[in-house]
């Protein structure tokens, strides 16, 4: 089991990048494109994980949608989002939770889930992340839907290399950290001169073939697999974007 990193994204989204994140509004085209497609019953359940400041969320709930629940790791997060909604009056049931540890929810509870933003891409290990797939399974309904958002490791055509790079600083360091770990380029839109250092904020880029693999292997039903890009032009080859894939349990 690779060495569980110190998480310093949770420090980073309550920081560095609180007032960015909790200030966005509305859907980016992939977002609107998906959730038009199959969030379709507005009658239905609804959890949002990683929610930041609620704006996927507070979007749902404008399109009819009632019985919304969210959650984020970042508690500095969900206070924003609970202040935001006692504005709006919104009745979005916010919580700090933990994606691999969702106890405080049932076994099939949710009809529609929703894991964009590349959230669970910022979990600090890599049985944490396959942890928090199973828990998804396990809280969806039967026939639920629900969708993922991923960091596409080949995407980037400077990801080999990059990682080729860490993975000898880190064998030197001796740290045990996958290869699909890679540093904050930019944070804040600054460039991170530090990528390269000891204890720097990671996110896991998956493989496409793999994160398939894993989704089919804990029970998943695959209806999609996209990049952003291949979402607009379904002909289109290249893989350039965040990587969506589209479940059913």
């Amino acid at each position: 089991m690779k060495t569980s990193m110190k998480n310093l994204n949770v420090e980073l989204y309550s920081n560095e990048l609180l007032e960015a994140w909790t200030n966005k509004e509305g859907l980016i085209p992939a977002e609107t494109t998906l959730i038009n497609k199959y969030l379709t019953d507005i009658n239905k359940s609804v959890l949002e994980a990683g929610t930041g400041g609620g704006r996927i969320s507070f979007h749902i709930e404008k399109i009819g949608f009632q019985k919304i629940s969210a959650f984020d790791f970042a508690s500095n997060m969900i206070k924003r989002a609970k202040e935001t909604a006692t504005t709006n009056k919104s009745n979005i049931d916010f919580r700090i939770l933990d994606a691999s540890n969702l106890n405080q929810f049932d076994d099939n509870t949710f009809e529609y889930l929703i894991y964009l933003q590349q959230v669970l891409c910022f979990i600090d290990n890599e049985e944490q992340f396959l942890t928090s797939l199973k828990e998804a399974y396990r809280i969806a309904k039967k026939d639920g839907i629900i969708i993922f958002s991923f960091l596409d490791f080949d995407s980037r055509n400077f990801n080999s290399t990059l990682s080729f790079i860490l993975s000898i600083l880190r064998s030197l360091r001796k740290e045990d950290i996958s290869k699909q770990y890679i540093p904050w380029l930019k944070i804040n839109n600054r460039i991170n001169w530090k990528l390269f250092n000891k204890n720097q904020p990671v996110t896991y880029w998956v493989k496409r073939d793999q994160i398939v693999s894993i989704l089919k292997k804990i029970g998943f039903s695959i209806l999609e697999v996209n990049n952003a890009n291949q979402l607009a032009d379904h002909n289109d080859k290249k893989r350039k974007g965040m990587l969506y894939i589209v479940c059913q349990k």
